[in-house]
C-alpha cells in the first residue's frame, strides 16, 4: 500500500517520451465507495477546469514519479462528473475528526493509506484520540465500509474502536471453543511443534549447506586455477606418476584417489585430474607450487635476458588476479550482484575503489552512486564496493537465516500493533505505525519477503517470536485441557485417555519422521559407495542366490554387476570386496579363469 502524502508533490513522467510535465497536488477520494478515483494536477481557477489523472490511467508509481502512458492521460474534470462532483463538494479530510456511532474519539485524521493496485482505501494516519501512541501520539484507524463525512467530523461503525484493540497472541475468536476434545488439542500441539522444529530446522540447515557447498566449490575452483597458471597439468600428472604419495588425496566427493605411503600410478593420475583434485596430487606427491614459480621465474629471466623483478611482478599480477577471482566467486556464491549493488548504493564508501586502469569509481568519504554501482560491476570490482560500504559476508549469512526463521513464525506478529513503518525497497508500506496485525498484513509481508522488519516492528525478535509460538502453543494446549477437565467426570476420563491415544499417535509420528530419515542417510551413503566402486576390480568371487558368478575376482564393478547384486542380495557383499589401493601387478595376474556373467566383454583387439 502507499502513503497519500508520499505522493503529494511527487513528479508525473509521462512513458512515451520520457519527459516530466506536471506534479500531483492532491488526492480526489469518494467516501462513499471508499474509492481514490484520482490525483489532480491543477486546480483550475474561474475560466479555466481542474485536471485530474484518473486513477486506471496511472501505469506505475514509482519511489520518486508517478508514471502515465503519455500527456494525454491528464483530462479535465468536467469529463468526469464523479470526480467533479466530489470537488464541487470541496470536503477536506485533513484535519477531520474521526468518531464511532457510539461517541469515541479515534483522533484527527491527517493521512491516508491506500492500495496501489486497486486504489483501495485501507485506512488512516489519525493524531490523539483513544488509541494514540504514547510516543508519537499517532494511530492507524482501519478504512471502514461506510464512511460517513460531515464538515467537522467523520463517522464510522463502533467496531472500528474493536479492531484498533491490540491483542497479544492472536485476533479474539481464533481459539476454539472449550469444548472441543482433547485428543484434537494434543494431535494439533504435537504437530504444530514438531513441525516448528523440523521446518525452522530444515530452512536454516539447507541454507548454510547451500551456501557451505557454493564456498567450497569457489575455494576448490580457485585452488585449481591457481595451480594450473603455474603447472600445465600435464607437467603435474608426469611428476606424482611414480612417486610415492606423502597424505591421502581425496576427491570432494569423497572418493580416495591414493592413500599415504602408496606408488601413484597413471591411473591415479588420470582419476584425479578426472574428479578435479590434480593440483592435491602434485603437492602430495612432494610438488611445490611456489618452488616450481621461482624456478619458472628464473629460467624465464635466464633465456629472456628480463631482470627477475620484472616476472616476479607479472607473477605477483598472476596471483593477485586469481586472489581477486576467488574473492569474488565467494562474494558471488553468497550475495547477488544485484543485492550487492543495492547494498552499496547510497552508501559512504569507507575508502577510495579504483579499478586496475587507474580509474577511481569513489572517493573514501563519498556516496556511492548508481553509476558507480554498474562501472563496478563491468571492471569487476563489485564485491570490493560491496565492502567499501561495510558489507559483511558473516553478517549477510546471519540475516539470510534469521529471515528464513522469521518467514516461518511472523503470523506470531498477529495481533500485534505496529510500532514503525515497515517498507519494501521500492517504497511501498507493508504495515503503518499504528495498524493491528491482520492476516492480510502478514501476506503482505510475506509477499515482499518483510517477515523480519515486520516482527521488529512490533516489537519481537526472531528468536522471541519462536519462543512465542512455543509457549503459545502449550498455552493453548493447557487451556483447551483446563476447559475440558471442568465438565462432567466421564468427559474427563474419556479425556484423559484421548491425551494417551495422542501422545501415542505422536510418539508413532516421531518415529516414523526418524527412520525416514535415517532410510534418506543410508541410501545416500551407499549411493556414494556405489560410485566409488563403479570401475574398480573385486577382490572375491561374488555369487547370487543360484551360485552363479555375477564378478569374478579382478573383474571390473559395472552398472550391471551393481543391478544384478542388488537383486540377489548380494551387495553389501559386492561393495565391501571393493579393492581400493593402487594396483602393484598386472592385469592378465589380475585376470581370473572363469568369466563373470556381468564382466565387461573383451573387444576384438584385446582378443
Amino acid at each position: 500500500m502507499r502513503k497519500g502524502s508520499d505522493i503529494l508533490g511527487k513528479a508525473v513522467v509521462a512513458y512515451d517520451k520520457g519527459e516530466s510535465f506536471c506534479r500531483v497536488k492532491d488526492l480526489v477520494f469518494d467516501q462513499d465507495s471508499n474509492q481514490l478515483l484520482a490525483l489532480l494536477v491543477e486546480e483550475g481557477g474561474w475560466f479555466s477546469d481542474a485536471q485530474v489523472i484518473p486513477f486506471q490511467s496511472i501505469q506505475a508509481i514509482g519511489l520518486d514519479a508517478v508514471i502515465v502512458p503519455a500527456e494525454s492521460a491528464v483530462v479535465r474534470v468536467s469529463q468526469l462528473p464523479e470526480v467533479k462532483r466530489i470537488l464541487d463538494r470541496n470536503n477536506v479530510l485533513k484535519g477531520t475528526h474521526i468518531m464511532t456511532t457510539d461517541g469515541r474519539d479515534l483522533g484527527k485524521m491527517i493521512d491516508l493509506y491506500f492500495d496501489e493496485h486497486a486504489g483501495v482505501i485501507d485506512g488512516y494516519e489519525v493524531s490523539g484520540g483513544l488509541f494514540a501512541d504514547a510516543y508519537s501520539g499517532r494511530s492507524y484507524v482501519p478504512a471502514p465500509h461506510t464512511l460517513k463525512i460531515g464538515e467537522d467530523v467523520a463517522f464510522v461503525p463502533s467496531e472500528v474502536a474493536d479492531l484498533m484493540e491490540e491483542q497479544i497472541g492472536g485476533i479474539k475468536g481464533a481459539m476454539q471453543t472449550a469444548g472441543e476434545k482433547v485428543q484434537s488439542a494434543a494431535l494439533t500441539a504435537g504437530e504444530k511443534v514438531q513441525s516448528a522444529a523440523l521446518t525452522a530446522g530444515e530452512k536454516i540447515q539447507g541454507a548454510a549447506q547451500e551456501t557451505g557447498y557454493k564456498l567450497q566449490e569457489a575455494g576448490r575452483s580457485a585452488m585449481v586455477s591457481a595451480t594450473n597458471l603455474i603447472i600445465d597439468p600435464a607437467e603435474q600428472k608426469a611428476f606424482a606418476i611414480g612417486r610415492t604419495a606423502q597424505d591421502t588425496v581425496t576427491a570432494t566427493d569423497g572418493t580416495v584417489i591414493v592413500r599415504a605411503g602408496q606408488s601413484i600410478t597413471l591411473l591415479n593420475a588420470e582419476w584425479a585430474e578426472e574428479k578435479g583434485a590434480l593440483d592435491l596430487l602434485y603437492q602430495a606427491a612432494g610438488g611445490d607450487v611456489r618452488q616450481r614459480a621461482t624456478e619458472r621465474l628464473q629460467a624465464g629471466a635466464q633465456d629472456a635476458g628480463v631482470k627477475i623483478q620484472g616476472i616476479a611482478d607479472r607473477a605477483g599480477n598472476r596471483f593477485q588476479e586469481v586472489r581477486q577471482d576467488t574473492t569474488i566467486a565467494f562474494t558471488k556464491a553468497v550475495i547477488s550482484p544485484t543485492e550487492q549493488k543495492e547494498f552499496a548504493i547510497g552508501k559512504i564508501s569507507q575508502w577510495t575503489v579504483a579499478a586496475t586502469n587507474g580509474v577511481v569509481l569513489v572517493l573514501g568519504g563519498q556516496e556511492i552512486t548508481p553509476a558507480a554501482a554498474a562501472y563496478a560491476e563491468q571492471s569487476g570490482l563489485l564485491d570490493e564496493l560491496y565492502r567499501a560500504a561495510g558489507g559483511r559476508l558473516h553478517e549477510h549469512l546471519a540475516l539470510r537465516a534469521d529471515s528464513a526463521a522469521a518467514g516461518y513464525v511472523v503470523e506470531q506478529a498477529k495481533g500485534r500493533r505496529v510500532q514503525q513503518i515497515v517498507r519494501t525497497r521500492s517504497g511501498l508500506i507493508v504495515a503503518a505505525p499504528g495498524q493491528i496485525v491482520t492476516d492480510i498484513v502478514i501476506e503482505r509481508a510475506k509477499l515482499h519477503h518483510a517477515e523480519r522488519d515486520l516482527l521488529n516492528a512490533v516489537g519481537l525478535s526472531t528468536a522471541t517470536a519462536i519462543r512465542a509460538r512455543a509457549n503459545g502453543t502449550a498455552a493453548q494446549f493447557s487451556g483447551r485441557f483446563n476447559a475440558t477437565t471442568q465438565t462432567t467426570g466421564a468427559q474427563l476420563v474419556d479425556g484423559t485417555d484421548q491425551i494417551k491415544d495422542g501422545a501415542r499417535s505422536l510418539w508413532e509420528q516421531i518415529k516414523t519422521t526418524a527412520t525416514s530419515l535415517q532410510e534418506r542417510s543410508a541410501r545416500t551413503v551407499e549411493e556414494q559407495r556405489i560410485k566409488g566402486a563403479l570401475g574398480r576390480p573385486v577382490t572375491r568371487v561374488i555369487l547370487d542366490e543360484n551360485d552363479d558368478v555375477i564378478l569374478n575376482v579382478g573383474e571390473l564393478t559395472t552398472h550391471q554387476a551393481i543391478d544384478s547384486a542388488r537383486q540377489a542380495g548380494v551387495l553389501d557383499v559386492l561393495l565391501s570386496s571393493i579393492y581400493t589401493q593402487s594396483p602393484q601387478f598386472s592385469k592378465a595376474e589380475m585376470q581370473a579363469p572363469e568369466a563373470g556373467r556381468a564382466a565387461l566383454t573383451a573387444s576384438a583387439g584385446d582378443k
